[in-house]
């Protein structure tokens, strides 16, 4: 298939890491060079202190709606309206933070000087400081988790078109890295597809249930909301329903980290999937497979010592980077699972690794989706190559095919046992290949497999039909799974 034959077949284009001329400040980026630009926006020092503002703006609405006696309503809505970055200075919050080494009363503090005097005293009431962080952090987890779902179903899709692309080009599966059984070049990737969208499918319950916010005070007793001779779980519910997160009853200083891992361990997983789907490719774009071709129009260096290396589009940098990310996102995910033995009430020891650790997984996870996505969209095929792969085989793998006959009463008058028609095929398929002769020629000479008789063995070894079901498999993938929508957000 031509190139631009292929092309008009996809219709679903990669997500850019960056807008066209775009150029992201490095400082923004994971060791200056990883990340996207919604995962940037994301996360972030002053977007921490954006998403806390928030919250705290929220609660007081919150507060002042249920007991307009304990903060008057004007009182509320000037908070509400100050708690943001467009009226509190970041430089300011630092200021006040390096004199108290309090990121929280920083932030408070900033805001109390902006907001009229009268609602000055109504700032973080009833409150302790997780009680301001922890549903910043599920903001921004909720923010975080959306975009890598909308980047996995780019991905999905550009590989669920690829499946279907190749669909009808001849492909030898292997298994233990031996030829084992001829397919189409479409359905590895749909595979690929299907694994991606199961990790959307986790994500997605992670996404409604694990993602939690709080405002409980300091041992999650809601002893301040008591104090005021309020309901503390009631103000806790209204504002999580407006941030559309989730709280626990009986929560600690925070909520169990357990629920945390498991936003781990779905970034995690889908990571595993984009690993093995960038192995997959890596493997058949390499000289021995010769299989894949980058029909990518933006070409780089292949080394600096080896320009030869150049023809080959440059080395397969994004699949090597996608399973360096799967092996950084395994080591998130064993520190939130430390992280998980949490020592009631209050224990904030896993505060600092994971606003390094989550900002990270995020920017170079939705690196790596990406950059796959645009990988596979302008991957193209060696149809010849292709041929050559079915070809070296001589037709020895469609020997149970064979088998399937020669041990089936309705198929021989004489059907074999498996045990020995397995060792027969077996010495057969050996002295096909090792003769480098066609295995229907061997099947015809042999007086025990020629009585399935010529047209009938001919049929059985032709590797060009016999792939099971793996079109309908590449149909079935598409219609279950192309251009769903996982999240809402």
């Amino acid at each position: 298939m031509a190139i631009n034959d292929l092309f008009k077949m996809l219709k679903t284009k990669p997500l850019p890491r960056f807008p066209e001329g775009h150029k992201p400040d490095p400082n923004n980026l994971t060791a200056k060079r990883y990340g996207t630009l919604e995962t940037v926006e994301a996360f972030g020092a002053e977007q921490l202190m954006a998403d806390i503002l928030l919250v705290q703006g929220i609660s007081a609405e919150v507060l002042s709606a249920r007991h307009p006696d304990v903060i008057p309503l004007e009182a509320a809505r000037e908070i509400a309206f100050k708690a943001n970055l467009d009226h509190v200075s970041p430089k300011r919050i630092r200021e006040i933070e390096a004199k108290t080494g309090h990121d929280v009363i920083g932030i408070n503090s900033a805001l109390e000087e902006v907001v009229d005097p009268s609602a000055a005293p109504h700032i973080h009431k009833p409150k302790t400081s997780a009680d301001a962080t922890q549903p910043a952090r599920a903001i921004q987890l909720k923010r975080g988790v959306e975009i890598i779902a909308h980047s996995t179903e780019n991905l999905r899709d550009i590989v669920i078109e690829r499946a279907e692309a190749w669909i009808n080009v001849p492909h030898m599966d292997q298994s233990h890295l031996y030829d084992a059984l001829p397919t189409v070049a479409g359905r590895p990737f749909a595979h690929y597809a299907e694994m991606l969208d199961s990790g959307l499918q986790i994500l997605k319950v992670v996404y409604e249930k694990s993602i939690m916010g709080k405002w409980a005070d300091a041992s999650g007793n809601h002893h301040g909301a008591t104090s005021l001779k309020i309901d503390g779980p009631e103000l806790e519910k209204d504002l999580c329903d407006i941030l559309a997160v989730n709280s626990m009853i009986a929560p600690a200083q925070l909520p169990g980290l357990e629920f945390e891992t498991d936003v781990v361990y779905a970034l995690t997983r889908i990571s595993a999937t984009v690993g093995n789907l960038a192995t997959y490719i890596r493997r058949h774009k390499g000289s021995d497979a010769a299989l894949f071709l980058d029909s990518n129009p933006k070409r780089r260096k292949g080394s600096s010592a080896m320009p030869h290396k150049d023809l080959y589009g440059g080395n397969p940098t994004t699949e090597e980077q996608d399973n360096s990310w799967f092996n950084h996102m395994a080591g998130t995910l064993t520190t939130a699972m430390m992280n998980t033995q949490m020592d009631y009430a209050r224990d904030l020891s896993a505060s600092a690794n994971m606003r390094v650790a989550l900002e990270t997984a995020f920017k170079v996870l939705d690196h790596g989706i990406r950059r796959l996505a645009s990988t596979v969209y302008w991957l193209n095929i060696d149809e010849d190559r292709a041929r050559e792969r079915i070809d070296r085989t001589f037709g020895v793998t469609t020997s149970n095919q064979v088998l399937y006959h020669l041990t089936d009463p309705r198929m021989v008058k004489e059907p074999l046992g498996r045990k020995e028609a397995h060792h027969l095929l077996a010495k057969l398929a050996t002295q096909a290949y090792t003769e480098q002769r066609q295995f229907g020629d061997v099947l015809l000479e042999d007086s025990t497999t020629a009585v399935l008789g010529e047209l009938k063995i001919r049929e059985l070894t032709d590797p060009y039909t016999f792939i099971g079901e793996s079109q309908r498999l590449i149909r079935d993938v598409k219609e279950k799974h192309y251009q769903k929508i996982t999240i809402e957000g």
